[in-house]
């Protein structure tokens, strides 16, 4: 079954890691912005974690996209949420994009709250 156009309502940025070199020649990871696409992003679930003795926050997140539009987003990559419940947040990919057995759209598993 197609993923129908009604349900990608959200509006995503898919950043990439590139490594640079800063002013003093140390190796820097800096986020560069890809494709702007649109998605359905749904929350699975919550928990909070104790890190350091600090507690954190973080959500499950599953964002469905078109297959084709998804081919850029590799476990590295994050999402920039451009709209909806989630605007403004960035979700990492925490696996490599899952492809329906008809291959015209891609699962992609998230965390929010956690850092990459």
């Amino acid at each position: 079954m197609a993923i129908s156009a009604g349900r990608l309502i959200q509006v995503i940025v898919i950043q990439n890691p590139v490594h640079i070199r800063d002013n003093s020649g140390q190796p820097v990871e800096i986020w560069e912005d890809g494709e702007t696409i649109r998605a359905d992003i749904r929350g699975r679930s919550g928990r909070e974690l104790m890190a350091a003795g600090a507690e954190i926050a973080q959500a499950d997140v599953r964002v469905w996209v078109r297959g084709k539009s998804g081919e850029k987003i590799t476990a590295a990559s994050r999402l920039k949420v451009q709209s909806g419940p989630y605007r403004g947040k960035t979700l990492n990919v925490i696996a490599p994009p899952i492809p329906d057995e008809k291959g015209e759209r891609l699962e992609i598993l998230c965390k929010l709250g956690a850092e990459k």
